[in-house]
């Protein structure tokens, strides 16, 4: 069981994002709706994954992203967003991310991510 954060704007997102999780029996140990919540979620909870939006208020997927890098580079950072610009997936795929998953998604191809970067070392 893994313990892992939720970082998205959007409630009913977040709140598909949570029963996915604990149904594929990992915990939600924390969620925030932007950036700087989210890195606190993070400093407090220290997940074993993260999942992150891009577009959010506040502060983006991609400078919160960097900043969680900058606190732990061995951080495992699935991007869940609905921006399907190769340009961007490759660029937050350098930034640091492990994973990206495209929204709207499948459950099971969710799960099937977050379990293949859990697994990473």
């Amino acid at each position: 069981m893994a313990k892992i954060i939720i970082i998205e704007d959007a409630l009913l997102m977040r709140k598909m994002l949570r029963n996915l999780i604990i149904e594929a029996g990992h915990e939600v140990v924390g969620e925030a709706e932007d950036g700087y919540l989210g890195i606190h979620e993070y400093l407090n909870q220290k997940p074993d994954l993260i999942l992150l939006d891009i577009i959010m208020p506040k502060m983006d997927g991609i400078k919160t992203l960097k900043t969680l890098i900058g606190h732990n580079p061995k951080i495992k950072i699935i991007i869940v967003s609905s921006i399907e610009s190769m340009k961007m997936i490759k660029y937050a795929i350098r930034c640091g991310a492990k994973g990206y998953v495209m929204k709207p998604f499948h459950g099971p191809m969710l799960i099937k991510e977050i379990n293949k970067v859990l697994a990473l070392s």
